[in-house]
């Protein structure tokens, strides 16, 4: 049986995530329909998903983020970010990083009413889980969003961690990011899976939710990209001990 406040929790952040989707899609449409013209790369629309993105972060009393790290973005930069994935709260998190960035999600989130809708007007790159042409797709979408400046986030394990450990990541983000000769940006997170546990919706209270936005690492100064992906995942492996560590 879920606790009073779970349950009060949860009510009250599925009632935020409506009435704020009700009034931010009608302008996130606008801000499309006026600037789609001009802006390509869909940048301020991008800086207003992350205002609502941001939103549900702001106005829930018991969820504090900590970041770290964040001056290692440079402005004028193209990175791919590899960030690990322990829940739905990792996407609204990430937005708080207000850089510009595609995200990869799967195909599913589209048919999520407004937030699906919103994807869609930001042109993020949807793949379709083992469907190997999407994968090439995505690959080739990604690569060209690159070489036009955008960054790219991704989820390296490729699904939700159920535990908040951290799972074996896959190559992708890595390929794409030597193909497109842009450095690779490793995002720690943790703590996420506590608020939002594994495939559940019920809000749990927290207040140590952590980021750390890590040095950007060279493609060209690995051999391979078999060694690049072993160094992120050491690299975010190491910080979540470390946090880990600290908590005991």
């Amino acid at each position: 049986m879920k606790s009073l406040l779970t349950f009060i929790l949860t009510i009250y952040e599925v009632t935020l995530f409506v009435a704020v989707c009700v009034v931010f899609y009608p302008i996130a449409l606008l801000i499309f329909i006026f600037t789609a013209p001009f802006d390509k790369r869909r940048t301020l629309l991008h800086k207003f998903s992350c205002v609502w993105g941001s939103i549900y972060i702001w106005l829930q009393p018991f969820w504090k983020v900590t970041w770290e790290g964040k001056e290692n973005i440079k402005k004028d930069q193209a990175y791919v970010f590899v960030s690990n994935h322990q829940s739905l709260l990792d996407i609204i998190v990430l937005y708080g990083m207000f850089k510009h960035f595609k995200w990869v999600a799967k195909n599913s989130l589209l048919r999520v009413p407004f937030v699906g809708w919103n994807m869609a007007l930001n042109d993020y790159i949807i793949i379709k889980r083992n469907d190997a042409k999407s994968q090439i797709d995505m690959m080739k979408k990604s690569e060209k969003m690159l070489r036009e400046g955008n960054s790219v986030m991704i989820f390296a394990e490729g699904t939700r961690s159920i535990d908040g450990n951290l799972g074996t990541f896959k190559r992708g983000a890595f390929i794409m990011a030597e193909k497109a000769e842009v450095p690779v940006i490793p995002i720690a997170l943790d703590n996420m899976y506590k608020a939002v546990k594994g495939k559940s919706l019920w809000i749990n209270k927290v207040t140590d939710m952590k980021v750390k936005v890590f040095p950007p690492l060279n493609p060209k100064d690995f051999k391979n990209t078999k060694e690049i992906t072993a160094k992120v995942q050491e690299i975010i492996s190491g910080q979540l001990d470390e946090w880990r560590s600290a908590e005991k």
